[in-house]
């Protein structure tokens, strides 16, 4: 398994068919222009996907987070390969937004996912939250800065 720069018609089959399997929900919105895409491939097959760009943090009053701010979105993985290949895309995500300079990194994550995210480093700030149409959510948050980054931990393999 490897991950990749892709392009977002790489990426999109798996994130829709993990994320949205029913169809775009009302509010759903695509990725900006100027977003990177990653995807995690077994034999030239895309099994992992995960994106990240540049978005503002709209909720200060949750936790403060160095600018410039950055966001992943849409992180996916194919059920028959869960197991290692999440933690693979997260880092790379993070990797890649460190690389552009960003401050810090955010995200929705779906409550039974927050265990991934924490073992990356990420914090989860505010309560619960429903998300209309997919469930259970919290935003979760990543410092890069030097002096308060919380340093990312690898996610052991099943």
């Amino acid at each position: 398994m490897r991950v990749r720069p892709a392009s977002p018609d790489e990426v999109r089959g798996v994130q829709t068919l993990v994320l949205r399997p029913h169809g775009p929900l009302p509010g759903d919105r695509p990725h900006p222009a100027s977003w990177r895409h990653l995807a995690a491939d077994v034999d030239g097959q895309v099994v992992g996907a995960v994106s990240v760009g540049p978005a503002p943090w709209l909720r200060a009053d949750l936790a403060p987070l160095p600018r410039p701010h950055w966001q992943l979105r849409s992180m996916a993985v194919l059920p028959e390969h869960r197991g290692g290949v999440g933690a693979d895309l997260l880092s790379a995500a993070v990797a890649t937004a460190r690389g552009a300079g960003a401050g810090g990194v955010w995200a929705t994550a779906r409550t039974a996912a927050l265990g991934l995210y924490r073992r990356g480093g990420w914090r989860v700030v505010g309560d619960q939250w429903d998300k209309p149409g997919i469930g259970p959510h919290h935003y979760v948050v990543l410092s890069l800065r030097a002096d308060n980054r919380t340093r990312l931990r690898p996610m052991a393999r099943a």
